[in-house]
């Protein structure tokens, strides 16, 4: 499974949550809020579905990228696990025996499974968006091949309700049930080639501008996007029906909160007359004034109770769609740890578990724990120590992080890069934390281990020193001391 996949499930499982949470909600809201907040009320579940932005903190980040701790190995021989296995490569593991005692088979086939999900990802959405634009196309060329220009009385009853009617068109087709508008670029208002009164036809564009101004258009081929994308989510289906639905809701109130009581039954008598006979091919990309006679009775039933909301309402409908985008942002996505920036170190914690022996195990492993790691790519595994005699060492381990992977360089490549200086700071915190370490050792490998320490896997190692580290930044005991001190040391640029 690639990190792609993991950005993927997580924004899919973060606006499933959210749209769940809407879907509760929505019989206590429904005739209370306005048409408009519950539509925008979904546009936000869509964006969450959309937008791979996440604080580091979000729900999701934590579930698909959780901290992960060590394993402790000492000179004495004790071992505490406490992290999962990695596993990269499903040939590799084969060759390596990591599956002969998986008798049911079940982490072969999951590892086989994560290793070729973007691909099977990736085959489904050009299916789904192939399918949905194929569809449009055809649509589409059908419409041109039939449309007609609509009258002069037409186009001048459109020109007097937009402002600069230069930008849309107006045609009749004989093959339509229902007025639609088609197009983003340039917008094209197609109504049946029957004959409206001028009540029914200043209704039809009312409805249609109202879509054309509020970008529902946009809004649909959005839809369409994030549906294809995650097509292997069954909730997306109930989502984008009621994302269309409340389209059609908010569009009628948008037109009918400035008429009269007698416009009003005009306009949802306008409704009835163009109700389609006939529903159009699922994916095609217009808006209609009215496909579905089973959604008629909500939209004439609106229309009737309309009634302009008070500020109460109001203000609870602003709080709603707040908290809203607050759960969305808490929700997050899985984005993983921010790659590429200055090490952040929690002393006031590490302090605490300050000791003056390397020996003190439980101590040693929170702090190593507590340490970033130098290279995002990386995660570190296991510790061992030697504290039978001086020198004393600490030796970290470090291995690639599940289903990491570097653009181009081994991120390891000797002492003059950004890793080699983490790395050092790193030690000056180990050293100022450990009062007889002498010398610890960072040893990285470019695979992940199978649950146990192999030292001899790890073929790239760098070893720090007390002494080295004191002649960089002074008596490192003045930095243990006062925090402060060493927080100024950590933020040097290079060490």
């Amino acid at each position: 499974m690639s990190e792609i996949v993991k950005l993927l499930l997580s924004l899919s499982l973060s606006g499933s949550i959210l749209a769940v949470l809407v879907f509760a909600v929505k019989p206590f809201i429904k005739h209370k809020l306005s048409k408009s907040i519950q539509y925008y009320i979904w546009i936000v579940v869509l964006l969450r579905l959309t937008i791979p932005f996440s604080f580091e903190t979000s729900i999701m980040n934590g579930i698909f990228y959780g901290s992960q701790t060590s394993v402790v190995e000492t000179s004495q021989g004790k071992v505490q696990p406490t992290a999962q296995n990695s596993l990269l490569s499903v040939q590799e593991n084969v060759a390596n025996g990591v599956y002969n005692g998986d008798t049911d088979h079940g982490r072969y086939f999951q590892d086989l499974f994560n290793q070729y999900a973007i691909y099977i990802w990736l085959l489904g959405a050009i299916i789904a968006l192939t399918v949905n634009l194929t569809g449009y196309v055809r649509f589409l060329k059908y419409l041109n091949d039939s449309n007609i220009l609509a009258n002069i009385r037409e186009n001048e009853m459109l020109a007097n309700l937009l402002n600069n009617p230069r930008n849309v068109k107006l045609a009749r087709n004989r093959f339509i049930n229902t007025p639609m508008l088609v197009g983003i670029v340039r917008p094209y208002i197609i109504i049946p080639d029957i004959n409206f009164n001028d009540k029914q036809l200043k209704n039809i564009l009312l409805h249609e501008i109202t879509h054309l101004k509020r970008f529902d258009i946009t809004i649909k081929w959005l839809t369409m996007i994030v549906s294809s994308i995650h097509w292997f989510n069954p909730l997306m289906y109930f989502i984008k029906k009621d994302i269309n639905s409340s389209c059609e809701l908010a569009c009628d109130e948008a037109v009918i909160k400035n008429l009269s009581p007698s416009e009003k039954q005009d306009y949802g008598d306008t409704l009835i007359s163009v109700v389609a006979l006939n529903k159009y091919p699922t994916g095609i990309l217009q808006v209609t004034m009215c496909e579905e006679k089973k959604g008629l009775k909500e939209r004439l039933v609106a229309i009737m109770n309309y009634s302009r909301k008070s500020k109460k309402v109001i203000i609870l409908s602003v709080i709603l769609l707040g908290l809203l985008i607050f759960s969305a942002l808490y929700l997050g996505a899985g984005v993983g740890p921010r790659k590429n920036t200055p090490l952040a170190y929690d002393l006031t914690e590490i302090s605490k578990y300050k000791t003056p022996y390397l020996g003190d195990n439980s101590k040693v492993s929170i702090i190593v724990n507590a340490l970033p790691t130098p290279y995002s790519y990386f995660k570190q595994q296991y510790i061992s120590m030697a504290t039978q005699q001086k020198p004393y060492k600490l030796n970290v381990f470090y291995e690639a992080s599940k289903y990491a992977s570097h653009s181009s360089e081994w991120p390891i490549v000797g002492h003059n890069n950004a890793t080699y200086s983490n790395m050092s700071k790193n030690a000056l915190v180990l050293f100022c934390m450990i009062d007889n370490l002498d010398e610890v050792t960072f040893a990285f490998r470019d695979s992940a281990s199978d649950g146990k320490l192999d030292e001899s896997k790890y073929d790239i190692s760098f070893t720090i020193t007390r002494v080295s580290i004191e002649e960089q930044y002074g008596d490192i005991s003045a930095l243990a001391g006062k925090l402060d001190l060493l927080q100024e040391a950590l933020s040097r640029p290079e060490i």
